[in-house]
Protein backbone atom coordinates (compact mmCIF):
# COMPACT_ATOMS: atom_id res chain seq x y z
CA UNK A 1 0.00 0.00 0.00
CA UNK A 2 1.01 3.59 -0.64
CA UNK A 3 0.47 5.92 2.31
CA UNK A 4 -0.34 9.51 1.29
CA UNK A 5 -1.23 12.87 2.85
CA UNK A 6 -3.93 14.79 1.01
CA UNK A 7 -5.60 18.13 1.59
CA UNK A 8 -8.83 17.86 3.59
CA UNK A 9 -9.73 21.56 3.45
CA UNK A 10 -8.12 24.85 2.50
CA UNK A 11 -6.91 27.00 5.42
CA UNK A 12 -8.57 30.41 5.52
CA UNK A 13 -6.33 31.54 8.36
CA UNK A 14 -3.57 29.64 10.20
CA UNK A 15 -2.68 26.18 8.90
CA UNK A 16 -3.66 23.34 11.26
CA UNK A 17 -3.11 19.58 11.24
CA UNK A 18 -6.83 19.11 10.63
CA UNK A 19 -6.48 20.61 7.15
CA UNK A 20 -4.80 17.35 6.06
CA UNK A 21 -5.80 13.69 6.00
CA UNK A 22 -3.90 10.40 5.76
CA UNK A 23 -5.01 7.96 3.04
CA UNK A 24 -3.91 4.58 1.75
CA UNK A 25 -3.86 3.69 -1.92
CA UNK A 26 -2.16 1.23 -4.25
CA UNK A 27 1.46 1.59 -5.30
CA UNK A 28 1.21 3.31 -8.72
CA UNK A 29 1.63 1.41 -11.97
CA UNK A 30 4.17 2.72 -14.44
CA UNK A 31 3.53 4.15 -17.88
CA UNK A 32 6.25 4.27 -20.54
CA UNK A 33 8.96 6.74 -19.60
CA UNK A 34 8.12 6.70 -15.90
CA UNK A 35 10.09 5.62 -12.83
CA UNK A 36 8.74 4.13 -9.60
CA UNK A 37 10.44 5.61 -6.53
CA UNK A 38 10.32 4.69 -2.88
CA UNK A 39 10.73 8.08 -1.25
CA UNK A 40 13.17 8.24 1.67
CA UNK A 41 12.89 11.93 2.63
CA UNK A 42 10.24 14.59 2.06
CA UNK A 43 11.14 18.28 2.14
CA UNK A 44 8.73 20.71 3.85
CA UNK A 45 9.09 24.32 2.68
CA UNK A 46 7.51 27.78 3.07
CA UNK A 47 6.42 27.90 -0.59
CA UNK A 48 3.79 25.27 0.30
CA UNK A 49 2.08 27.88 2.48
CA UNK A 50 1.99 30.28 -0.45
CA UNK A 51 0.50 27.56 -2.65
CA UNK A 52 -2.30 27.09 -0.12
CA UNK A 53 -2.89 30.85 0.05
CA UNK A 54 -2.96 31.05 -3.76
CA UNK A 55 -5.51 28.22 -3.84
CA UNK A 56 -7.76 30.06 -1.37
CA UNK A 57 -7.56 33.14 -3.62
CA UNK A 58 -8.37 31.05 -6.72
CA UNK A 59 -4.99 31.70 -8.35
CA UNK A 60 -4.06 28.00 -8.65
CA UNK A 61 -6.20 24.87 -9.15
CA UNK A 62 -5.60 23.08 -5.84
CA UNK A 63 -8.20 21.88 -3.37
CA UNK A 64 -9.59 19.20 -1.05
CA UNK A 65 -8.61 15.68 -2.01
CA UNK A 66 -5.44 16.74 -3.83
CA UNK A 67 -2.07 15.28 -2.89
CA UNK A 68 0.22 17.74 -1.12
CA UNK A 69 3.15 18.72 -3.32
CA UNK A 70 6.79 18.42 -2.26
CA UNK A 71 10.39 17.71 -3.21
CA UNK A 72 11.58 14.19 -2.38
CA UNK A 73 14.69 12.05 -2.55
CA UNK A 74 14.41 8.29 -2.82
CA UNK A 75 15.39 4.99 -4.42
CA UNK A 76 14.40 3.71 -7.84
CA UNK A 77 12.33 0.52 -7.46
CA UNK A 78 11.32 0.03 -11.09
CA UNK A 79 12.05 1.93 -14.28
CA UNK A 80 10.55 2.18 -17.74
CA UNK A 81 13.27 4.53 -18.92
CA UNK A 82 16.81 3.43 -19.80
CA UNK A 83 18.37 6.40 -17.98
CA UNK A 84 17.43 5.06 -14.53
CA UNK A 85 18.01 1.68 -12.94
CA UNK A 86 16.69 0.07 -9.74
CA UNK A 87 18.83 0.92 -6.71
CA UNK A 88 19.83 4.38 -7.92
CA UNK A 89 18.91 7.43 -5.83
CA UNK A 90 17.02 10.30 -7.41
CA UNK A 91 15.54 13.70 -6.64
CA UNK A 92 11.96 14.18 -7.71
CA UNK A 93 8.64 15.81 -6.91
CA UNK A 94 7.00 12.80 -5.30
CA UNK A 95 4.85 14.80 -2.90
CA UNK A 96 3.60 13.69 0.49
CA UNK A 97 3.57 9.94 -0.19
CA UNK A 98 5.73 6.86 0.25
CA UNK A 99 5.81 5.79 -3.42
CA UNK A 100 5.62 7.96 -6.53
CA UNK A 101 5.59 7.31 -10.26
CA UNK A 102 7.33 10.20 -11.98
CA UNK A 103 8.34 11.06 -15.55
CA UNK A 104 12.03 10.29 -16.00
CA UNK A 105 12.54 13.68 -17.68
CA UNK A 106 11.75 15.44 -14.38
CA UNK A 107 14.14 13.39 -12.20
CA UNK A 108 17.73 14.13 -11.20
CA UNK A 109 20.25 11.47 -10.28
CA UNK A 110 21.86 11.96 -6.90
CA UNK A 111 25.64 12.21 -6.88
CA UNK A 112 27.22 10.82 -3.71
CA UNK A 113 28.08 13.58 -1.25
CA UNK A 114 31.13 12.05 0.37
CA UNK A 115 29.25 9.65 2.61
CA UNK A 116 26.88 12.33 3.89
CA UNK A 117 23.21 11.42 4.45
CA UNK A 118 20.79 11.38 1.54
CA UNK A 119 18.89 14.27 3.12
CA UNK A 120 21.72 16.69 2.26
CA UNK A 121 20.38 16.73 -1.33
CA UNK A 122 17.21 18.40 -0.04
CA UNK A 123 19.18 20.91 2.02
CA UNK A 124 22.67 22.30 1.44
CA UNK A 125 23.03 20.66 -2.00
CA UNK A 126 19.36 21.09 -2.86
CA UNK A 127 16.94 23.93 -3.43
CA UNK A 128 17.61 25.74 -0.12
CA UNK A 129 21.35 25.80 -0.80
CA UNK A 130 20.93 26.88 -4.41
CA UNK A 131 18.43 29.57 -3.38
CA UNK A 132 20.81 30.93 -0.74
CA UNK A 133 23.68 30.93 -3.28
CA UNK A 134 21.59 32.79 -5.86
CA UNK A 135 20.69 35.51 -3.37
CA UNK A 136 24.15 35.94 -1.88
CA UNK A 137 26.42 35.43 -4.90
CA UNK A 138 24.31 36.28 -7.95
CA UNK A 139 21.65 38.79 -6.88
CA UNK A 140 23.33 40.70 -4.04
CA UNK A 141 26.96 40.01 -5.04
CA UNK A 142 28.08 40.28 -1.42
CA UNK A 143 31.50 41.87 -0.92
CA UNK A 144 34.09 41.73 1.85
CA UNK A 145 33.45 44.17 4.68
CA UNK A 146 29.76 44.78 3.94
CA UNK A 147 27.01 44.45 6.54
CA UNK A 148 24.65 41.63 5.55
CA UNK A 149 21.29 41.18 7.32
CA UNK A 150 19.29 37.99 6.80
CA UNK A 151 15.80 37.29 8.17
CA UNK A 152 14.62 33.82 9.19
CA UNK A 153 18.28 33.32 10.06
CA UNK A 154 17.68 29.92 11.67
CA UNK A 155 15.68 28.62 8.69
CA UNK A 156 16.77 26.37 5.85
CA UNK A 157 17.73 29.18 3.45
CA UNK A 158 18.61 31.94 5.92
CA UNK A 159 21.05 29.84 7.93
CA UNK A 160 22.96 28.94 4.76
CA UNK A 161 22.83 32.45 3.27
CA UNK A 162 24.34 33.92 6.44
CA UNK A 163 27.15 31.36 6.49
CA UNK A 164 27.93 32.04 2.82
CA UNK A 165 28.06 35.79 3.38
CA UNK A 166 30.33 35.30 6.40
CA UNK A 167 32.60 33.08 4.28
CA UNK A 168 32.77 35.88 1.68
CA UNK A 169 33.93 38.34 4.34
CA UNK A 170 30.72 40.16 5.24
CA UNK A 171 29.66 41.15 8.74
CA UNK A 172 26.54 39.02 9.20
CA UNK A 173 23.55 39.92 11.39
CA UNK A 174 20.64 37.51 11.58
CA UNK A 175 17.01 38.11 12.50
CA UNK A 176 15.29 35.16 14.19
CA UNK A 177 12.40 34.40 16.53
CA UNK A 178 13.43 33.91 20.14
CA UNK A 179 16.57 34.24 22.21
CA UNK A 180 17.45 30.54 21.89
CA UNK A 181 17.53 30.73 18.10
CA UNK A 182 19.60 33.90 18.14
CA UNK A 183 22.11 32.32 20.52
CA UNK A 184 22.38 29.27 18.24
CA UNK A 185 22.84 31.43 15.13
CA UNK A 186 25.76 33.30 16.69
CA UNK A 187 27.21 30.44 18.76
CA UNK A 188 26.93 27.58 16.27
CA UNK A 189 26.82 29.25 12.84
CA UNK A 190 29.26 32.08 13.55
CA UNK A 191 27.03 35.06 12.72
CA UNK A 192 28.41 38.30 14.14
CA UNK A 193 25.07 39.20 15.70
CA UNK A 194 21.41 38.19 15.80
CA UNK A 195 18.27 40.13 16.74
CA UNK A 196 15.06 38.64 18.12
CA UNK A 197 12.15 40.05 16.10
CA UNK A 198 9.72 38.92 18.81
CA UNK A 199 11.30 41.19 21.42
CA UNK A 200 9.68 44.48 22.40
CA UNK A 201 12.81 46.44 21.48
CA UNK A 202 13.39 44.76 18.11
CA UNK A 203 13.95 47.88 16.00
CA UNK A 204 16.32 49.44 18.53
CA UNK A 205 18.20 46.15 18.83
CA UNK A 206 18.56 46.05 15.04
CA UNK A 207 19.94 49.60 15.06
CA UNK A 208 22.42 48.62 17.78
CA UNK A 209 23.50 45.52 15.80
CA UNK A 210 24.06 47.55 12.59
CA UNK A 211 25.72 50.77 13.83
CA UNK A 212 27.14 51.61 10.38
CA UNK A 213 23.99 50.65 8.48
CA UNK A 214 23.35 47.77 6.09
CA UNK A 215 24.58 47.12 2.56
CA UNK A 216 22.69 43.89 1.86
CA UNK A 217 19.32 42.58 3.07
CA UNK A 218 18.46 38.95 2.30
CA UNK A 219 14.73 38.84 2.93
CA UNK A 220 12.68 35.72 3.74
CA UNK A 221 9.88 37.13 5.91
CA UNK A 222 8.63 40.52 4.72
CA UNK A 223 6.16 42.79 6.56
CA UNK A 224 7.50 44.40 9.78
CA UNK A 225 10.83 42.54 9.62
CA UNK A 226 11.63 43.85 6.15
CA UNK A 227 10.33 47.30 7.10
CA UNK A 228 12.77 47.53 9.99
CA UNK A 229 15.72 46.50 7.80
CA UNK A 230 14.77 49.01 5.08
CA UNK A 231 15.18 51.67 7.74
CA UNK A 232 18.84 50.63 8.18
CA UNK A 233 19.86 50.43 4.51
CA UNK A 234 22.80 52.50 3.26
CA UNK A 235 23.16 54.33 -0.04
CA UNK A 236 23.03 51.95 -3.05
CA UNK A 237 22.14 49.01 -0.82
CA UNK A 238 20.75 45.79 -2.26
CA UNK A 239 17.66 43.92 -1.10
CA UNK A 240 17.37 40.31 -2.32
CA UNK A 241 13.76 39.22 -1.79
CA UNK A 242 13.66 35.44 -1.46
CA UNK A 243 10.38 34.94 0.43
CA UNK A 244 7.60 36.71 2.29
CA UNK A 245 6.50 34.05 4.76
CA UNK A 246 5.17 36.58 7.26
CA UNK A 247 2.70 37.76 4.64
CA UNK A 248 1.75 34.31 3.28
CA UNK A 249 0.86 33.21 6.80
CA UNK A 250 -1.30 36.18 7.78
CA UNK A 251 -2.79 37.00 4.40
CA UNK A 252 -3.13 40.63 5.54
CA UNK A 253 -1.65 43.59 3.62
CA UNK A 254 1.17 45.53 5.27
CA UNK A 255 1.77 49.29 5.02
CA UNK A 256 5.53 49.94 4.90
CA UNK A 257 6.77 52.96 6.86
CA UNK A 258 10.32 52.82 5.51
CA UNK A 259 9.58 52.22 1.83
CA UNK A 260 10.72 55.78 0.93
CA UNK A 261 14.27 54.55 1.68
CA UNK A 262 14.12 52.71 -1.67
CA UNK A 263 14.13 56.10 -3.38
CA UNK A 264 16.08 58.15 -0.84
CA UNK A 265 18.98 55.68 -0.70
CA UNK A 266 18.76 54.48 -4.32
CA UNK A 267 18.22 50.90 -3.18
CA UNK A 268 18.10 48.00 -5.61
CA UNK A 269 15.26 45.64 -4.66
CA UNK A 270 15.31 42.34 -6.56
CA UNK A 271 12.89 39.48 -6.19
CA UNK A 272 14.25 36.15 -7.36
CA UNK A 273 13.10 32.55 -7.68
CA UNK A 274 15.18 29.42 -7.96
CA UNK A 275 13.34 28.24 -11.09
CA UNK A 276 14.10 31.49 -12.88
CA UNK A 277 17.87 30.93 -12.76
CA UNK A 278 18.33 27.31 -13.85
CA UNK A 279 21.39 28.18 -15.93
CA UNK A 280 23.27 28.93 -12.68
CA UNK A 281 22.34 25.77 -10.77
CA UNK A 282 25.40 23.75 -11.74
CA UNK A 283 27.75 26.55 -10.76
CA UNK A 284 25.89 26.90 -7.47
CA UNK A 285 26.09 23.16 -6.75
CA UNK A 286 29.82 23.14 -7.45
CA UNK A 287 30.42 25.94 -4.93
CA UNK A 288 28.06 24.39 -2.39
CA UNK A 289 29.71 20.98 -2.61
CA UNK A 290 33.20 22.49 -2.25
CA UNK A 291 32.12 24.61 0.72
CA UNK A 292 30.32 21.69 2.35
CA UNK A 293 33.28 19.35 1.97
CA UNK A 294 35.61 22.12 3.11
CA UNK A 295 33.74 22.65 6.36
CA UNK A 296 32.39 26.12 5.53
CA UNK A 297 28.82 25.14 6.43
CA UNK A 298 27.14 23.76 9.46
CA UNK A 299 23.96 22.14 8.18
CA UNK A 300 20.95 22.10 10.50
CA UNK A 301 18.09 19.63 10.01
CA UNK A 302 14.81 19.16 11.86
CA UNK A 303 13.67 15.62 11.00
CA UNK A 304 10.32 14.00 11.84
CA UNK A 305 9.77 10.25 11.53
CA UNK A 306 7.08 8.77 9.30
CA UNK A 307 4.66 10.28 6.81
CA UNK A 308 2.01 10.45 9.54
CA UNK A 309 4.11 13.19 11.17
CA UNK A 310 4.16 15.44 8.06
CA UNK A 311 1.14 17.67 8.94
CA UNK A 312 2.41 18.39 12.45
CA UNK A 313 5.94 19.00 11.14
CA UNK A 314 4.60 21.43 8.52
CA UNK A 315 2.63 23.41 11.10
CA UNK A 316 5.66 23.45 13.40
CA UNK A 317 7.86 24.83 10.60
CA UNK A 318 5.35 27.59 9.81
CA UNK A 319 5.26 28.55 13.49
CA UNK A 320 9.06 28.76 13.58
CA UNK A 321 9.64 25.89 15.98
CA UNK A 322 12.37 24.14 13.97
CA UNK A 323 15.92 24.94 12.91
CA UNK A 324 17.39 24.61 9.45
CA UNK A 325 15.90 22.24 6.90
CA UNK A 326 12.57 20.64 7.85
CA UNK A 327 12.32 17.05 6.64
CA UNK A 328 10.21 13.95 7.10
CA UNK A 329 11.99 10.58 6.99
CA UNK A 330 9.74 8.20 5.07
CA UNK A 331 11.92 5.08 4.87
Amino acid sequence: MNLQVRLRSLPREAVEEGHFELREGPVPNLAAGEVLIRNHFLSLDPYMRKRLADAVAGRVPFGPGDLMMGRTVGEVIESRDARFRPGEHVLGWGGWQQYSAEPAAKLEKVVDAGGMPLSVHLGVLGRPGITAWLGVVHVAAVRHGECFVVSSAAGAVGSLAGQMARHLGARVVGIAGGRAKCDAVTGELGFHGCVDYKSAGFEQALRDATPKGVEVCFENVGAAVLDATLGRMNENGRVAVCGLLGQYHSGAPYAFRNFPRVLDRALRVTGFRIDGNTDLHERARADLRAWLEGGVFRSWETVSQGLEAAPAAFVSMLEGRGRGKTLVRLA
